[in-house]
This record gives C-alpha cells, structure tokens and sequence, in this order.
C-alpha cells in the first residue's frame, strides 16, 4: 500500500512565512492605488488589443496583395519586365503606407495609455492621500480625547 502524502513542507513553508504576515498585510491606504494599477492594466490590455487586432489585418493585406504581384510576376513572365515592375511597385508603395499606418496606430496607442495612465495616477494619490488623513485621525483620536 502507497504511503499517504505528508504535507509538511507546506506546513513549514506557512510557517516560515509568519513573521512576514503582519508586514504584508494589505494597508487600507493604497487602496485607490492598487485599483487604479489594475483598471490601467485593464484599459492597456484593451488598447494592445486593438493595435495587435489592426496589425494583423495589415499583415494579412500585405500577403494578399504579394501573393497578386507574385501572379503578375508570374503569368507576365519575363516577356514584360514593365508590367513586373509596376506589380512590384504597388505593392511596395502599400507596405510602406501599412508601415507608417502600424508607426501612427502604435504612436496613438501609446500616448492614450500614458494619458489615461496620469490622468487616474493623480486621482488614485488623491484618494490615497484622503484615506491617510481618515487614518491618522483615527488613529490619534481617543473616547478620552473629547472636552468635557
């Protein structure tokens, strides 16, 4: 018959951690802040998103349009090196325009993030701030701090 699992290293490892519990023990006070770090994972997530959804569509319109300037090369053959050419110059002209399409989208993507980014950076501090405030007050007052 098998032995049965122990799980003693869990229980030591638990143990080990203890002394880190009081410490790591979440603090009101950042509250607004940790909300805030992750509605902007949230919203950057969404804006990737977006860019990667576009840059793909780019991508797939770069292999379309060079599989057509393939044929051309191909039942033109080399009997019209001009319509070969201009085959390979539509297509290049396009990549270059998906090109500074995908540095122009990137460019947008980035500068909403780091908008939204400080714009609720300052609200979360704010906040953060604010619920201080309540705590030292909280803190420092007493039921005997009261006049009489």
């Amino acid at each position: 018959m098998p032995a049965k699992p122990t799980y003693k290293s869990a229980g030591i490892f638990a143990e080990a951690l203890k002394p880190w519990q009081s410490a790591m023990q979440f603090n009101p006070m950042y509250k607004p802040q940790v909300e805030q770090f992750w509605n902007v994972q949230e919203k950057l997530l969404d804006e990737a998103e977006v860019f990667a959804r576009h840059w793909f569509e780019r991508r797939h319109e770069a292999a379309r349009t060079a599989l057509d300037a393939a044929r051309t090369f191909a039942s033109d053959g080399p009997g019209a090196p001009v319509s070969v050419a201009e085959a390979f110059a539509e297509w290049q002209r396009h990549s270059a325009d998906r090109i500074a399409e995908d540095g122009q989208e990137w460019l947008g993507m980035m500068s909403r993030c780091a908008r939204y980014m400080s714009d609720t950076e300052a609200d979360a501090v704010e906040e953060s701030i604010g619920e201080a405030v309540k705590m030292t007050k909280n803190a420092t007052k007493t039921t005997q701090s009261d006049p009489v």
